[in-house]
């Protein structure tokens, strides 16, 4: 949207908030509210007489109002469950979104938001209003300039006594209630921007109420930087509302750092430098009206997020307000497994791009790209992740009896019962795992496998661990007991070598059974150095290679992207200047696994030359690496693990690079 004119507002909503908002672009010459729409008719109606809106833009239902053609920019204004529904909504209606704090509910809610907004290319921006104010930038300028030295500490508190209302937003579990959502995320988001970094511990305090809310919360920081932050909330005790940061030569106090300004927008804070203190102090214009402005400056831009405001800001203060809430035992009723919907249905199904190939013995057509589930931290995380993938035209889901102490599995289970999809998928199970890699082991663990993923089959069994004691027949005979069961489709081998899976074959047709129809075992373009796991085995043989290609075996390889190898964080690591990757899942390679698992002279080598291809194919070098997997002259379907939506659209652009053999034979070094 380049335009000059002002930008013509939507308003979903008709609380406190609204009207604040409605006020300030009354204020503003950049922008101008022309709609509003709430549930109730009413409602709206009272609104639009408060601000005579023109007749045939006051909207019962929200609907309504995106599909109002004049409406050019949204302002989401509903309780936090419901921002994540109607930003997407509103995205893929083609407008642009100012969404009210906090963006999501949680991280994986504002993933999917920013996902729809990146796919649409449509603005979107969190509303923090109070980081767009003169005061905050002054105060980011004062401390980027070394006017209190080196930050040390930080202390900020947002928090006031509201009477208890079981059924108001504030108190509601089921409005996703509480201080830490409401407004302790002010505080968290004012120590990031501060000290400029993301948190490597985050421990905390909170006093849950009747409904399950947060009443009162405190959080102690820890940043890598040796920087500490003591940050509160809560909306059933009155605090100070102030903030505090403590320099090695002064200090920054900040009597209204949430809302800066006096009525006549004069604000103001305390500044001792060197042992001498001052007052800095200017004018503003109203807070709101500075944030719609700067909304029309972004648009009148072109741009589709803040350059002060980023998506990526907003997805990480969402990331540590869940290890909050974690940290003091708080998930919402609407967020555990049983209950959650997620939020990805809401988004309008893209043209698939995930391509699909048989496997033998199964009769269903399998995805290219299979989505790992054994990092998933919550439901929410995985229902974003998995209806995403699903929308892109994936179908296959590796599981195992073991992951997350069978919570993985639980979740799958869920998922497939909410969306009433279980036909169209392909469920890779694995059981048998050391110490308990024998075949009386098979059909108890997949009892409880099968219980939990709330199916009475599997459509791929691997055995997740060999042991050369048990003859293979023994393994042969029990899997195919569960085939004649209807309990498994087809089954292969996780880590197991060569000569056991031919052995394998050799029994099974000796004795007129089902063979193995697939190998789990690791490729990549990087070779590991060590195993990343015990008992783990590779397919890098140039005989196990060709036994694949001639016999047409799906390969089903883990770690086929080499767990970072291949990321410009590796890059980092390589130059010895990096920091571990911000966790989103208990799954995170670490820099130690990743030098002692994939740093040798070799993989350097097919680094640089997926670097080169990476170039010549306008890709990222991540990308080089998995399609180099999925262009082998045997059929493969590699394992991924995404713990982000922008890595699972990184996954599927590598099924569109048109590798060609030579590209291949110079990766691996042999052109």
């Amino acid at each position: 949207m380049n335009t000059t004119s002002p930008v013509n507002w939507g308003i979903l909503g008709t609380g406190n908030i609204s009207r604040a908002f409605a006020d300030a672009l009354a204020e503003s010459e950049k922008n101008r509210l022309l709609a509003v729409a709430s549930r109730e008719g009413s409602s709206a109606d009272k609104f639009a007489d408060r601000y005579q809106l023109q007749s045939g833009h006051t909207h019962t239902g929200y609907e309504q109002l995106l599909a109002d053609p004049d409406v050019q920019a949204v302002y989401v204004a509903t309780p936090h469950p419901q921002h994540a529904e109607w930003t997407i909504r509103a995205l893929q209606a083609g407008k642009a979104v100012l969404c009210e704090k906090p963006l999501g509910l949680n991280h994986a809610e504002c993933m999917a938001m920013v996902q729809t907004a990146r796919r649409n290319r449509r603005f979107l921006m969190e509303a923090f209003m109070y980081r767009l104010h003169p005061q905050t930038r002054e105060i980011v300028r004062l401390i980027r300039d070394g006017a209190i030295g080196e930050v040390r500490h930080l202390e900020a508190q947002f928090g006031y006594h509201a009477p208890f209302d079981a059924a108001s937003r504030l108190f509601s579990n089921d409005l996703g209630g509480g201080g830490i959502l409401d407004v302790g995320c002010y505080p968290l988001s004012f120590a990031r921007t501060i000290i400029g970094e993301e948190p490597e511990t985050l421990s905390a305090h909170g006093r849950l109420g009747r409904t399950g809310v947060d009443e009162w919360a405190a959080a102690l920081l820890h940043f890598a930087n040796g920087v500490s932050a003591q940050i509160s909330t809560s909306v059933s005790v009155n605090l100070s509302n102030h903030a505090v940061i403590y320099g090695s030569t002064g200090s920054i106090r900040v009597a209204n750092p949430w809302l800066p300004a006096d009525r006549d927008g004069n604000w103001s804070f305390e500044l001792t430098s060197n042992g001498e203190s001052s007052s800095v102090s200017g004018t503003a214009p109203p807070l709101y009206a500075i944030e719609a402005d700067h909304v029309a400056d972004c648009l009148a831009a072109g741009v589709v997020e803040s350059a002060e405001l980023t998506w990526q800001d907003s997805l990480h203060n969402a990331l540590n307000l869940d290890r909050w809430r974690q940290a003091i035992g708080l998930e919402y009723t609407s967020e555990q497994p049983a209950n959650h919907s997620g939020v990805m249905w809401h988004v309008v199904n893209p043209a698939p791009r995930i391509s699909s190939a048989a496997v033998k013995d199964l009769q269903k057509p399998v995805a290219r790209l299979v989505m790992g589930c054994d990092n998933q931290p919550s439901m929410a995380h995985a229902t974003a992740m998995w209806d995403d993938y699903v929308l892109q035209g994936g179908n296959c889901f590796d599981t195992a009896h073991i992951y997350g102490g069978g919570s993985m599995e639980t979740l799958l289970g869920h998922w497939h019962q909410q969306r009433g999809n279980r036909e169209d998928l392909v469920i890779i199970g694995k059981g048998a795992h050391t110490p308990h890699n024998y075949p009386s082991y098979i059909s108890s663990q997949l009892d409880i496998s099968l219980q939990r993923l709330q199916t009475d089959y599997v459509d791929i069994y691997f055995l997740h661990r060999d042991n050369p004691d048990v003859p293979v027949g023994e393994f042969v005979e029990a899997l195919n007991a569960e085939v004649q069961a209807g309990r498994i489709r087809c089954f292969g081998g996780s880590n197991w070598t060569l000569g056991r899976i031919r052995a394998a074959n050799a029994y099974a047709e000796s004795h007129g059974l089902q063979g193995f129809s697939a190998v789990s075992n690791n490729f990549s373009l990087a070779q590991m150095v060590e195993p990343i796991w015990p008992g783990v085995e590779t397919v890098n043989s140039g005989e196990y290679q060709q036994y694949l290609g001639e016999t047409q075996t799906a390969l089903m390889p883990w770690s086929a992207q080499a767990r970072g190898f291949f990321t410009p964080w590796a890059e980092h690591v390589i130059s010895d200047n990096a920091h571990e990757n911000t966790v989103v899942t208990s799954m995170q390679p670490t820099i130690r696994e990743l030098k002692r698992v994939w740093f040798s002279e070799e993989n350097f080598a097919r680094r640089t030359r997926a670097g080169e291809l990476a170039d010549k194919y306008g890709v990222e070098m991540i990308n080089i690496a998995l399609a180099y997997v999925l262009h082998q002259p045997f059929p493969t379907f590699p394992l991924i693990g995404p713990r982000l939506l922008a890595e699972t659209e990184s996954c599927i652009s590598a099924l569109e690079i048109p590798l060609t053999g030579a590209d291949v034979a110079y990766l691996r070094g042999s052109a």
